[in-house]
């Protein structure tokens, strides 16, 4: 860690994109840990993945995935219907979106929408 760095646990870096194109879920799943190790950190064990609508017919048509990270995690929420995904990253080491970018376009991914960047810190 840098000396400029605080210690982990200590802030959060977050960012949302928003992600044109429709792929599979194994694709999904590919693409969370392809940005996790774009980003330089690795998946904590398996993405969590709920299918919409629910049994009782609630929440859409697509899937949410979680995947942990090793310094916090990646969401994504797939909308088939319109052929595309949010993504939501957060962090506690900073990280270069960009990369992050690179990795959508290389899976055939169009970057429509980048929010602005949020850091949130715990304590002094």
């Amino acid at each position: 860690m840098a000396d400029n760095e605080p210690e982990l646990g200590r802030q959060m870096h977050s960012r949302c994109l928003v992600l044109r194109g429709a792929l599979t879920l194994r694709k999904w799943r590919a693409f969370l840990v392809a940005c996790a190790k774009a980003m330089g950190m690795e998946p904590a064990g398996a993405a969590a993945h709920w299918k919409y609508p629910t049994a009782g017919g609630k929440g859409g048509v697509g899937h949410t995935l979680c995947q942990p990270i090793t310094e916090s995690f990646l969401v994504i929420d797939t909308w088939e219907k319109f052929d595309g995904a949010y993504l939501f990253i957060a962090s506690c080491r900073k990280f270069a979106i960009s990369r992050v970018t690179e990795t959508a376009l290389r899976f055939g991914l169009d970057v429509d929408d980048i929010a602005a960047p949020a850091t949130l810190r715990l304590g002094q």
